[in-house]
């Protein structure tokens, strides 16, 4: 199914990207380009995020794991 028309990514291409890493729905755009033109789809771009973590428990806790390393206070890594 087509999540962004504007530059005509699927869910499958959302999903991969997560798969690939992406956590946020500005990381999904980076990698495949969903949500990052007019911005209607982030929407479906975070559900697409949260149902891909929530199948795979190793892939979400790395996430989890990812952005609280991310959003730390610095000099506390």
């Amino acid at each position: 199914m087509y999540v962004c028309l504007c530059v005509g990514a699927t869910n499958q291409m959302v999903s991969d990207a997560v798969a690939a890493g992406a956590c946020t729905s500005k990381e999904v755009a980076a990698m495949c380009g969903a949500g990052g033109d007019c911005g209607r789809c982030r929407c479906t771009v975070r559900g697409i995020i949260e149902a891909t973590l929530a199948a795979g428990a190793t892939t979400r806790d790395q996430a989890l794991d990812r952005l609280a390393f991310e959003i730390s206070p610095v000099g506390s890594h």
